[in-house]
């Protein structure tokens, strides 16, 4: 366990590109709705361009031949559809159980904030067998701003009685690292997530990954 990790008494990660690479079930939900809605089609690379702003932004950006207010019933249908399949091809990316298992047994307590809806993160969760580790999972409807805007983190913190200079950040977004450091907390950059790497690096974020074992080996 490094250095950090042995000051540090919380971690708060993003979820999508973080803890599972859940994509291509995002993808399928989306092109499912495309087509419900007589879309064309997207690509896969095209679409998770949209993640990690809610899924509104991502609807909004995937859909832009529909009125807005059949964007919003679009949304209506995506949130369902993903709800029903949550977790077709969504995993754990390679050794985050571990690490998780060993932040636990250090005492560090975890929770999530993420951009997405907050139903389906709680019930990827679930279904990754993972959900015994965090104390808190928050999503967008929980909070009244989004990342970069820290609120959900403070919401974690104080969940955690965690003080945010003994805490980390944990994401593969330049919104993740914002959201950190406006709330006063040590920031790791996921290398390996979706997120626009030249925005995330431009962030400088105290430590990086590239694979989620570096996570603990700062």
């Amino acid at each position: 366990m490094s250095k950090l990790f042995s000051e540090i008494e919380s971690v708060i990660f993003d979820f999508d590109g973080v803890v599972a690479d859940t994509g291509r079930d995002i993808v399928a939900s989306v092109q499912a709705t495309q087509r419900q809605y007589n879309i064309p089609e997207l690509d896969y690379d095209t679409i998770m361009s949209y993640v990690g702003h809610g899924a509104k932004y991502l609807i909004d950006c995937s859909m832009k031949q529909l009125s807005r207010e059949k964007c919003d019933e679009a949304l209506v249908w995506y949130k369902e559809y993903y709800k029903n399949h949550p977790c077709d091809k969504t995993v754990l990316y390679d050794g985050f159980k571990n690490v998780a298992a060993q932040l636990s047994e250090r005492g560090i307590k975890m929770s999530i904030v993420s951009n997405k809806p907050e139903a389906i993160t709680l019930l990827v969760v679930e279904k990754l067998g993972i959900a015994q580790y965090f104390t808190k999972i928050i999503g967008p409807e929980s909070v009244t701003r989004m990342k970069p805007d820290p609120e959900g983190l403070v919401l974690c913190l104080k969940a955690m009685k965690a003080d945010p200079a003994k805490s980390i950040m944990v994401g593969d977004s330049y919104t993740d690292i914002q959201a950190g450091k406006s709330a006063g907390m040590n920031t790791c950059a996921i290398l390996y997530g979706y997120g626009d790497k030249e925005k995330l690096k431009a962030e400088n974020a105290d430590y990086s990954a590239s694979a989620t074992n570096e996570i603990i080996n700062f």
